[in-house]
């Protein structure tokens, strides 16, 4: 029986690292630093964060201190990149913010006001919206921030699965940074993270296999100066796009006659390149997603 219990909790933790992404590499100065360098390692593999009212939201579940973390510097309006294990699947908006620490970057626990500075949102046309899927994504510091140690927050909310039969999913990293050259200018505007995202936005009930032809990403505007542009990014030709239409539902209600593997519910099942076993556990369904993930819901 132990034996076979220690087999389902790795069986379990095998299915929550490749049912998701995370992301784990920050890139500055033309350098691709080695993972979890100077990017705060969370706890949860790379399962997301689904409550609203969680301090996780703010650098994820394990993130909420960085002494084991390094702080890397890095000179204001220069660009940085946060690249992941595997690309992005869900469809979804990509935001990157930052806050400033009142002191070292490591002791902070992101409880201090945040800014938003790059949102991938979707582009419509053709029926359908597209968004960026990627596996990394570049940025850059606004040019006039103040001096000082600040957490670079990125963050996809997953909002495959239509609300409120699903929570939408956040998938958040930290990395801790050194800010020089910059300038003087107070950012605005500010929101407290848990806070920014509130069950009522329409970013975050939207229903993108249903009538979706606009959208609002969940969280305060854009704070731009200088070289870091701000806004909304179109998709760029050289990045895999998925289209919000509904997808194909494969009919695996139950596990398939000879499957010795089902995935659990949540976990992957399918889709480009995928490996593992492709039916689900007893009471859910192998769903499409999109080219690149399918997923037991």
């Amino acid at each position: 029986m132990k034996g076979f219990l220690t087999a389902a909790v790795a069986s379990l933790a095998v299915s929550q690292v490749s049912g998701h992404y995370i992301f784990q590499q920050l890139t500055t100065g033309g350098t691709k630093h080695p993972v979890w360098k100077y990017i705060r390692q969370n706890t949860n593999y790379n399962s997301p964060v689904t409550d609203l009212s969680s301090n996780d939201l703010r650098c994820n579940e394990g993130g909420a201190s960085g002494r084991n973390t390094e702080t890397i510097e890095v000179r204001a309006g220069d660009s940085f990149t946060f690249t992941l294990d595997t690309p992005v699947y869900h469809q979804g908006p990509v935001s990157v913010y930052l806050s400033k620490a009142p002191g070292s970057a490591a002791d902070y626990d992101g409880s201090g006001p945040w800014f938003k500075i790059k949102d991938w949102g979707p582009t419509f046309g053709g029926g359908g919206a597209q968004w960026t899927l990627s596996g990394s994504y570049t940025a850059n510091l606004p040019v006039c921030i103040p001096n000082g140690e600040y957490l670079l927050r990125i963050q996809n909310i997953g909002i495959h699965n239509p609300y409120p039969a699903a929570l939408p999913q956040f998938y958040i990293s930290c990395a801790q940074i050194r800010v020089t050259g910059g300038g003087n200018t107070n950012p605005s505007p500010t929101a407290l993270i848990p806070g920014a995202f509130k069950a009522t936005d329409p970013g975050y009930t939207a229903n993108i296999y249903n009538n979706f032809n606009s959208y609002i990403v969940p969280g305060p505007s854009v704070f731009s100066c200088g070289s870091n542009g701000g806004g909304i990014e179109a998709p760029p030709a050289s990045t895999t796009l998925a289209t919000s239409t509904r997808p194909a539902t494969q009919p695996t209600n139950a596990p398939a006659p000879g499957c010795t593997n089902p995935v659990a519910k949540w976990g992957q099942c399918g889709g480009n390149g995928f490996s593992g076993s492709t039916c689900c556990a007893a009471g859910s369904t192998c769903n499409a997603i999109n080219q690149y993930y399918s997923q037991c819901v």
